[in-house]
């Protein structure tokens, strides 16, 4: 195993530089790149008392708000997902949660559902939070559904199969020679 390599000064000398940025940059690299390398989104966005909060006040038992925010990699996205889509469409918060909590990009999900919901229904979908929760990007298949429901006479329930089976299909591809 390769040994981990330090610059050779003496601890007097890291003293005496400390206070200067430039020396710092100049013997240890680009602080600042090494600094925003380890900053986590995760710490940034760790709002867990409003996370759990906000789903008990949406309707979500307090044992299940606790291990969601706890377990989220980005609590703050998790919880307004859930709020944001049971206030606005009518869904249960519990479907929320459960589409929410599932997706890498939950603020997404509640964006999708919600753009949909406001476009074409009166009445809660959850077809429609099925839908947005399981696509890798609900931006885009939310605007692919609203967009294709515009410029056609087809049904809001044919263009949210077709955007769901739209993408990248690698079986459909011949190998290039």
């Amino acid at each position: 195993m390769k040994p981990f390599l330090t610059p050779d000064i003496s601890p007097v000398s890291v003293r005496a530089l400390a206070g200067s940025r430039a020396a710092m940059t100049a013997l240890f690299g680009s602080v600042s790149l090494g600094m925003t390398l380890l900053a986590s989104p995760a710490s940034a966005n760790s709002d867990f008392f409003g996370c759990t909060t906000g789903m008990m006040e949406a309707g979500i038992a307090e044992d299940s708000a606790i291990a969601a925010c706890a377990s989220s990699r980005v609590p703050d996205a998790l919880g307004a997902c859930v709020v944001d889509v049971s206030e606005s469409t009518g869904l249960a918060a519990s479907s929320a949660l459960l589409m929410c909590e599932r997706s890498r990009r939950p603020t997404e999900v509640a964006s999708c559902t919600i753009n949909i919901h406001d476009a074409f229904f009166d009445s809660p979908s959850t077809k429609v939070l099925e839908n947005c929760g399981r696509s890798l990007l609900p931006d885009r298949y939310g605007t692919c559904v609203v967009d294709i429901t515009d410029a056609t006479e087809v049904a809001v329930d044919t263009a949210l199969d077709q955007c769901i089976r739209a993408g990248f299909r690698p079986w459909r591809i011949e190998p290039r020679m």
